[in-house]
């Protein structure tokens, strides 16, 4: 690709038109930037769930990977669009987002579904708490945009996870014979 003169540099923070100060945006980008990157990993290992899932709840499972994805690609575009608007760039290459997030990729290939959901719930877990603690950050630095941005995200997480718990629940309605499960 031929380099075009480039406006802003990826870590440089230009004037915000909310008047926050540039301390607090500057703080709050880099905690939104990680979380970008992290909803991202999440988002793609949902869309590779929804690919690959199979067996007798694969309709069910299969809605439910997609509203994952949709759900997550709309909480990524949300906390990006923030970030520009406190006058940071999001981090977009997937090499760099991989770098930034604080969920490790899953291996490639087809795995059994509950450990693919077990990751899943571990996942949200790890984004619950960082979203909890950056929404604690942006209370300290009175930034209640970003604070309320987030504190709606958590709660569509949190549901989420709570979604994933019922689906490894131990109990069924579908069961398999042993000779099928071979």
């Amino acid at each position: 690709m031929t380099q075009k003169t480039q406006l802003q540099e990826i870590d440089e923070l230009e004037r915000n038109a909310i008047g926050l100060p540039s301390f607090t945006a500057k703080q709050m980008s880099g905690l939104l930037d990680t979380l970008v990157s992290s909803l991202s990993t999440q988002y793609h290992q949902y869309l590779k769930h929804h690919w690959v899932v199979e067996g007798p709840e694969h309709r069910d499972l299969h809605v439910f990977f997609e509203e994952a994805y949709m759900e997550t690609q709309g909480h990524l575009d949300a906390v990006a669009e923030r970030m520009t608007t406190l006058g940071a760039v999001p981090t977009a290459s997937m090499r760099a987002q991989a770098g930034k997030s604080l969920l490790e990729a899953e291996s490639e290939g087809v795995f059994p579904i509950r450990d693919m959901l077990k990751s899943d719930l571990e996942n949200e877990q790890a984004l619950i708490s960082f979203i909890g603690e950056t929404i604690a950050k942006a209370s300290e630095l009175k930034d209640y945009g970003t604070e309320t941005l987030l504190k709606k995200v958590l709660m569509e997480r949190e549901e989420r996870a709570h979604e994933i718990d019922h689906y490894l629940g131990h109990d069924s309605l579908v069961r398999k014979t042993l000779a099928e499960a071979q």
